[in-house]
Formats: structure tokens, C-alpha cells, sequence
């Protein structure tokens, strides 16, 4: 948890934002002179063994060789295991689409000791995973970096990790925790929601259009605008909703807590897959997987085409969708398969259109049940601007399933570089992070354009602690009371210290009085709970859970019995933070929600 990371110096350099993806991992960065000049000039990454520099991204797969080291990342990761796989060497790992393992439901909570599974099921802890793919998009910008100029120190460089809106605080520690262990310093390293990059992207953007179209677009995310913006994460797990205010100097105020769920591209993929399996059986389908993953890795990619572009009127016009499959594959196709369910000539499949739709119909269904649901907040009533980035988005029968949910005179923007909108926002972020720290130096720089910045976020947990308050029959649990003499009283009482859609701003902070009992206590250990719900009462409730501890310092009082301390939270930018007074000073807390306890 961020305790201690501080913005307050600002002899950054550079920023360097990287995009880390359910399906695809990239990063970009840029100068803090080139920024004040231009803040759109961005430079990406050194994609393969080229030396072109470019804004994409690679797959989100990580090769490792059969002594768990890494060996290679993205799409080449993917071909070498290919290759290693047909030439008999089957002790190399590869895993992709790990990312969603630190999407926590049910109560699930990410965990240091968490696992994850390679392509063939083998596990491995998900922190070295994690780890190793960071630790190898930092010595690849140092070593881009180094080709430009040299003696640039990580003191320098501050460094933004994207994260999903919908991630709790023990997804956001994970990730804090594998970046500081490649060596990225834990003052340095700045964690930004997705949502929130994309729609600062889209805000610079629309500065630096011609006066004809700026006028146009800042109707959605200039000054004084109010409007929805929906991200749909590029072939990923995760959509993320926010919406915001924009005020008169472009500063985003969020309306409710950004929010969203596992409902991402990767699920269509998944119902294809489901498709196969119904086809040509489960179990040969998975065992096609396994032993050719480079028929694997082509189908992926011809699917994720007509993923993308399925739903114009082209396609309502034809019967099928055609895909190419496999020969391992297609040699093995059930000749009493019903035509209305797939065809087969040669090495092609001809799917159903009505099958094509169904692969889309669960997720777009819960995406348009959770956006109407938003929709109902009074905040929201006179919003009719909706905004889309990110891969899924482009599919055509996305566009138009999201369109048919608003109201009919909506406006709708599809940004250019929607897929890389985030990463492009992120650095933005991360340059404005920098600068708004030392308002002299802001307002004597060179910088010609505005940036638009995040003024104010809304909470999305109510945070608290175990406490006990006098029972009262009329709003109290029986099973709850107590006695502690002749006074009656009620334990597990959810005491509130933040609440789940107050505005979250530096000056808020949640705190309460605590005592410690044993004089000779060198720390004193406070649980915290938290729950989506804006008024809880128990911390049993359903949806409520032990979040982890705080741990409050005592050592330089012990022998003094009830020592008052007060212990607090409060978010500092995206992550939770604690802190404890004691005599009106601040001594040392720690607070960590990764535990397994």
C-alpha cells in the first residue's frame, strides 16, 4: 500500500507510461520540455527486432524457458514457443491473458501467494510473472533510451503503470509491488485508472484540432461539458465506465465511482471457442490447443480480424462468416455436422451469421444492463454525450448495441488511436502529475496548450473498522449484543471512515480514536474492512470483507497503558493510504492488503 510515495520533487525527466493489458502490453513515453511544447509528442516502443519506434502494443504474452527464466515477450514470445512446441521441446512456458487473475469477485481477494497457470496448466507464483514482463519493458526503454543519450538515472524517470477502474486495493498493491521489484522506485511510480487516461487523452486531443473540428468536439470534453465515457478494453477483460463534469479551467470532476465489470472482448473469444468445442468435441479441440499452438496463435488472430469488423451491413447481408482454420483442425471436421450450425470447404469454416451474433450477445448484455443501471443516477440525468475507446469498441456490432441503449439523441465520439488511447492518456497523466506540483514553474513554462486534469474522484468503498457502539434492539442484530457489565453492547458495528460515493479529495481523511490495553504492545493492529455499500452496519454483511491491517508503530511509547492514537485513511491520487497521530504527531503505519491472514 502507498504510504510514503510523494510527488513533491520534480526534477522528472521523463515519463514513462506503460499499458499493461489483458491481451496487449505496451509502453510510450515522453520529455517534460516536449510536453510543455507539445503534449501529444509521444514515442512508443521498439516493437521486435527493428528499430522502429512506435504507439502499439504487443500481446500480453510471456515466454519463459524450461529453467523458468525469461526469454521473450509479446508476439515473438508467442512464435518461439510455436517453434520450441514442433520441434519436441515442450519444457518452455508461455502464459497469456494473465491479467485477470487480480480481478477480484466473491469476495476474492489478490494475494502475494497467488498462482497462475501457463498455456498447459503448469502454475507459477503470479508475482514472478508479473515481475518479469515489467522488469523487461524497463530495460527496453533504458536501452532505447540509451540510443539517444546517455547518463539518465531512474531518478528521472517517473513511471506510470495503467490499472482497470474496477480493480479493489489489493489488485492495485500487486501491481505496485511487482513494478518496485524490477528496481522502478516506489516514489517514482505512479498508478492510473484507465478510464481516467483515456479521457485526458481525448481532452488534449481535441486541442489540437483544427478551430473547425475542435469546436465539434469539445461539445463532448471541453469546458463546461458534462458527459459519459465508456471504455471497452482492447480484446480485454475489463470495461470500464466513468463519467465526468468538465469545468471552466479543464479540470474532470467524476460524477459517481468509475466502474464496470469482466466483460471485455476476451469473452466473445471464449463463446467461439465454446463453438469449436461443440463442433469438433472438447476434448479434441483442447488437445489441438495444446499440441499446435501455432495453429492456435492463427486462428486467434483471423478470428480477432472478424471480430473486429463484424456487424456492418455486409455482414447482415451474407450468410457466413468465414474463417480460415487449421489444418490439424479442419482434417478432423465431423462430416455430420448440421449446416445451420457450421460448414466446412477446404480449409475454411463458414459460420453462421446468427452464431457469429450469439458469440457477442452474453457480454453486450451485461454491458447494457450495468450501463442502465448507471443511467438511473440523478447525476446522470442530462448526459447525452457518450465516448468509446479500445479495441472492442471498434467492432461494428458493438458501435451499434451501445448506440441502441441511449437515449436517440445521444452523441457518440470513436476518437482516432482509440485502441491506445489509454496508453497515450497515461503519459499525459503522468507529465500532469508533474507539473501541477510547482504551480511557479507551470505558469512560467513554455507550455501553449492546457491539459485538461482530474480534479476530484468519487469513492467506490465505504472503508472502515470493527468496532463496538451500546446495542439498540431496534436497529441491531440479536446475535450481536453483549455485555460488558451492567451495559449492553453491539460488536462487528461497521465504523465508517470513508464512505463509498463521497468525493475524494487531499483534505478528506477518515479517522477515529483507538486505544492500546497492553502497556508493553510495540505496535497496535487495526483491521479494515470494506464494502461497496454506501451505509453498512456489520462487517459480516454480505459483500463486506476484511480488506487487511493496519499497523501503527508503538515502539517509542511502550510501558504508557491507553495510549491514544488516531488512525486514519484517506487516497492519496489512486490508492488508499493510511496514517496515524499520536500526541498530534505522525508516527509510523503501514498498511497491507495482500496478506492471506
Amino acid at each position: 500500500m502507498n504510504e510514503t510515495c510523494s510527488l513533491s520533487d520534480n526534477q522528472d525527466l521523463f515519463v514513462v507510461a506503460i499499458d499493461f493489458g489483458t491481451s496487449y502490453t505496451g509502453y510510450a513515453y515522453s520529455q517534460r520540455d516536449d510536453f510543455e511544447k507539445d503534449p501529444l509528442r509521444i514515442m512508443g516502443m521498439r516493437i521486435g527486432s527493428t528499430n522502429n519506434h512506435v504507439l502499439a502494443k504487443e500481446p500480453t504474452s510471456v515466454l519463459l524457458t524450461p529453467s523458468d527464466k525469461f526469454y521473450a515477450f509479446g508476439k515473438s514470445a508467442e512464435d518461439i514457443y510455436a517453434e520450441k512446441y514442433s520441434s519436441g521441446e515442450t519444457g518452455w512456458r508461455l502464459f497469456k491473458y494473465f491479467k485477470m487473475n487480480l480481478y477480484n469477485t466473491e469476495n476474492k481477494k489478490t494475494n502475494r501467494e497467488m498462482m497462475i497457470e501457463d498455456c498447459k496448466g503448469v502454475p507459477m507464483p503470479a508475482m514472478e510473472v508479473f515481475r518479469m514482463l515489467l522488469r523487461h519493458l524497463k530495460e527496453t526503454f533504458a536501452r532505447q533510451l540509451e540510443e539517444s543519450m546517455n547518463g539518465i538515472s531512474d531518478d528521472f524517470i517517473r513511471w506510470v503503470i495503467t490499472v482497470p477502474a474496477i480493480w479493489d486495493d489489493s489488485a492495485k498493491q500487486f501491481m505496485r509491488e511487482a513494478a518496485e521489484k524490477p528496481g522502478m522506485k516506489k516514489s517514482k511510480i505512479i498508478l492510473a485508472l484507465e478510464p481516467e487516461c483515456a479521457a485526458m487523452y481525448c481532452g488534449t486531443k481535441s486541442l489540437q484540432l483544427r478551430p473547425t473540428l475542435q469546436r465539434g468536439v469539445q461539445q463532448f470534453i471541453g469546458p463546461g461539458s458534462r458527459y459519459m465515457y465508456v471504455l471497452l478494453d482492447i480484446g480485454g477483460g475489463t470495461i470500464d465506465i466513468t463519467a465526468h463534469e468538465v469545468n471552466k479551467d479543464f479540470l474532470y470532476d467524476e460524477l459517481f465511482a468509475a466502474n464496470g465489470g469482466p466483460w471485455g472482448g476476451d469473452n466473445v473469444n471464449s463463446a467461439f471457442y465454446e463453438y469449436l468445442c461443440k463442433i469438433f468435441t472438447k476434448e479434441k479441440f483442447l488437445q489441438f490447443c495444446q499440441n499446435s499452438p501455432d495453429g492456435l496463435n492463427d486462428l486467434e488472430i483471423d478470428f480477432e480480424r472478424k471480430k473486429r469488423i463484424f456487424g456492418g451491413k455486409k455482414d447482415v447481408d451474407n450468410k457466413y462468416i468465414v474463417i480460415k482454420l487449421p489444418y490439424s483442425l479442419f482434417k478432423d471436421f465431423p462430416l455430420e455436422t448440421p449446416r445451420d450450425l457450421a460448414v466446412i470447404e477446404n480449409d475454411k469454416l463458414k459460420i453462421p451469421v446468427n452464431h457469429m451474433q450469439a458469440f457477442f450477445e452474453t457480454t453486450l448484455n451485461k454491458i447494457s444492463t450495468h450501463i442502465r443501471e448507471k443511467m438511473r443516477n440523478k447525476e446522470l440525468e442530462n448526459i447525452n454525450k457518450v465516448i468509446m475507446v479500445g479495441g472492442f469498441s471498434i467492432a461494428n456490432i458493438v458501435k451499434d448495441h451501445l448506440k441502441s441503449i441511449f437515449p436517440g439523441d445521444t452523441k457518440f465520439l470513436c476518437p482516432d488511436n482509440s485502441e491506445i488511447a489509454t496508453l497515450l492518456g497515461a503519459v499525459i497523466y503522468g507529465q500532469t502529475q508533474i507539473h501541477k506540483l510547482s504551480p511557479q514553474k507551470r505558469e512560467c513554462s513554455k507550455q501553449t496548450i492546457i491539459t485538461p486534469m482530474i480534479n476530484s474522484r468519487r469513492s467506490r468503498y465505504s472503508y472502515g473498522i470493527d468496532s463496538h457502539i451500546c446495542f439498540n434492539p431496534k436497529k441491531h442484530p440479536i446475535n450481536k449484543k453483549f455485555k460488558d457489565g451492567m451495559e449492553e453492547f453491539c460488536k462487528d458495528v461497521f465504523w465508517v471512515l470513508l464512505k463509498a460515493g463521497s468525493i475524494l479529495h487531499p483534505t478528506l481523511k477518515g479517522r477515529m480514536s483507538t486505544f492500546t490495553i497492553d502497556k508493553t504492545a510495540k505496535t497496535l493492529d487495526v483491521d479494515i474492512y470494506r464494502t461497496e455499500s454506501p451505509n453498512p452496519k456489520i462487517i459480516d454483511e454480505p459483500e463486506c470483507y476484511k480488506l487487511g491491517t493496519l499497523v501503527v508503530d508503538m515502539s517509542e511509547d511502550v510501558g504508557t497503558k491507553n495510549r491514544e492514537i488516531q488512525t486514519g485513511l484517506q487516497y492519496n491520487d489512486t490508492e488508499l493510504s493510511v496514517f496515524a497521530i499520536n500526541n498530534d504527531r505522525m508516527i509510523k503505519a503501514t498498511f497491507d492488503a495482500l496478506s492471506t491472514v
